[in-house]
């Protein structure tokens, strides 16, 4: 099985590249324990574990909202992400939700009443 590392994580998240290695270990190692605690197959906790490690280091770095080349200027958003929006506040912890859901579903029955 593959191992999420810093560089996983930053492969989907690049703004993640103002954390260093240690302070992303440290998120990965927290979305770790939450992968794990879920009892999924171990072929997916690698992706699931990057999404989530992606999403919470996603939630106090200010990202860029526009940019321009000539006279050089950047803007960024004037707070962190809130918080209050759970997994839905970044696209990573969309996709780690979705993966999740997919991946922990229980059988479902189908009944037809006639």
């Amino acid at each position: 099985m593959a191992v999420t590392t810093p560089e996983r994580v930053r492969s989907i998240a690049k703004h993640l590249s103002a954390l260093t290695d240690d302070e992303l270990q440290i998120i990965i190692d927290d979305a770790y324990q939450e992968v794990k605690s879920l009892g999924i197959q171990e072929e997916y906790e690698e992706r699931l574990n990057r999404y989530l490690a992606a999403h919470l280091g996603s939630l106090n770095i200010r990202q860029t909202q526009s940019e321009s080349v000539g006279p050089m200027r950047k803007d960024y958003s004037t707070q962190s992400i809130n918080n209050n929006t759970g997994l839905s506040a970044t696209p990573y912890g969309q996709e780690y939700e979705r993966l999740k859901n997919r991946l922990t579903a229980k059988s479902r029955i189908n009944l037809t009443v006639i």
